[in-house]
């Protein structure tokens, strides 16, 4: 077996060729200056490697994965002009990726995008130890079935979501936004009905929240069209920090019987300090708003045992004749390696006319909590929008992994005791998520919880323990 290398093989072939045309020439002309050895070795050489290039560029493009080795044969101007036909076909299609948990498709120049995005969230509870037997109870639920898809086309993007959930079917984000600059900062503004922008529950999609229910400064301290509002949002975005205004009326679920009610709102957020180690957020929101005459929904009932049980809910009672209401608060939050810990604190002011004349009452609410990562996964945070991210895990379990662990733990207080018939309450949650991978994970809690109301099915003050568990899915 002739065990020479290649190369050099090649390079003694090409030589002797161009000798013997060299002589040829000799007959008719004078022939050039003779290469050396050396020269020869290096045209050689550098004819080899742009054949080697130009194979692997082919073999790249058609999807073989076999690379020449050894070359035999100088380029040609067929297989350039293959090479260069492949690549102008393959920088005009479309791109697919999958990072986010569904396919996501975009065109070549990146202008255009689609994706389907969706959450199933599926719950189990059970509650012991009220003194009413009625509140002890347990079952199962489809918390949410969300399904929709996002776009952009240049700066124009959109959204359209709806979302069942508590035996019926409602429409969720459906908005579009335009991407410009203001006062030289990047800003966007949005049309249509999209998610408050109130504090860092509030504000944050509950499919990346560390809790399977926001707290509640972000479930009860809101305006009474709730946590979305058709109208306009414009929010501008500064290196740390991000500002918000908007106007809205009632979301678009409203069934057209009456006048929207009209809602103002703000809200600003700082990170003075962001780094690898650590972050901190702070925060604030306020919001005042008219409601229309013969408004429902102008106060929430608390679900502090989890939504499950309705049962057990800390009242506000009624209140009717509530014109206007203002409302404010304030977050903090802090990020630090494994670890994560947030507070946040809310009012709410209700003004209107009651059986004996006006009135001008107030309730709130606060709540702080924390949690520690043991393994696998770090807090997720949006510095841009101030919010809770969705959380990435280093070893996946549907990959063959452990996935990632995080202990947590909440206070929760509500008082609505300045109301004619309004309750106090407040409940401890402790609780584990186990994330299988980015898009889904597994909850546990235990909430001991005390309420004591002025009005509803269970006066007086009473007592338990719930625990709740959640099978979620989001993409």
């Amino acid at each position: 077996m002739n065990t020479y290398p290649v190369l050099p093989r090649v390079a003694l072939s090409v030589a002797l060729g161009l000798l013997l045309a060299s002589g040829h020439a000799a007959a008719q002309s004078t022939p050039p200056a003779p290469l050396s050895q050396a020269e020869l070795t290096a045209l050689v050489q550098q004819q080899a490697q742009q054949i080697q290039q130009l194979q692997s560029r082919l073999d790249a493009l058609e999807g073989t994965g076999t690379a020449v080795a050894t070359p035999a044969a100088t380029p040609t101007p067929e297989l350039e002009t293959r090479v260069a036909k492949l690549e102008t076909q393959q920088s005009k299609a479309p791109k697919i990726s999958f990072s986010k948990g569904a396919p996501e498709f975009t065109s070549a120049d990146g202008n255009v995008s689609f994706r389907p995005r969706g959450r199933l969230f599926v719950d189990g509870s059970s509650t012991d130890g009220s003194s009413s037997n009625d509140r002890n109870i347990n079952g199962t639920e489809i918390r949410s079935v969300r399904l929709g898809a996002e776009g952009r086309y240049g700066i124009l993007g959109w959204a359209v979501e709806g979302d069942f959930a508590d035996n019926e079917v409602a429409w969720k984000s459906v908005y579009a936004t335009v991407d410009h600059k203001l006062f030289g900062l990047p800003a966007d503004l949005t049309v249509g009905n999209r998610l408050n922008d109130r504090g860092i529950d509030g504000s944050s999609s509950t499919s990346n929240t560390p809790f399977p229910d926001r707290n509640v400064v972000g479930t009860l301290m809101l305006p009474q069209r709730g946590l979305f509002g058709v109208g306009f949002t414009e929010r501008v975005y500064g290196k740390n920090w991000h500002a918000s205004l908007s106007v809205a009326g009632n979301d678009l679920n409203n069934v057209g019987d009456n006048n929207d009610s009209q809602t103002w709102a703000t809200r600003v957020h700082w990170n003075p300090l962001v780094s690898k180690a650590a972050t901190l957020h702070l925060g604030a929101w306020a919001f005042h708003e008219e409601i229309a005459a013969g408004s429902t929904g102008v106060l929430r009932s608390s679900a502090i045992a989890g939504h499950f049980n309705d049962l057990v809910k800390i009242t506000p009672g009624t209140l009717a004749g509530t014109d206007r209401s203002t409302a404010y608060g304030f977050e903090a939050a802090g990020y630090f390696g494994q670890g994560w810990a947030t507070g946040e604190w809310g009012t709410r002011n209700l003004r209107g006319a009651g059986a004996s004349g006006r009135y001008d009452l107030d309730h709130d609410a606060w709540a702080v909590s924390a949690g520690w990562f043991l393994s696998g996964a770090s807090p997720s945070y949006s510095a841009k929008a101030g919010t809770w991210g969705k959380v990435k895990v280093a070893d996946p379990v549907t990959s063959g992994g452990r996935g990632a662990w995080e202990l947590r733990g909440r206070y929760e207080d509500v008082d609505y005791a300045e109301l004619p018939t309004g309750g106090t309450g407040h409940a401890w949650t402790l609780g584990a998520n186990w994330y299988l991978n980015d898009y889904s994970r597994v909850m546990f809690d235990v909430i001991r919880w005390e309420t004591d109301n002025r009005s509803g099915a269970v006066q007086g003050k009473d007592e338990g323990t719930t625990f709740n568990t959640r099978l979620q899915v989001a993409f």
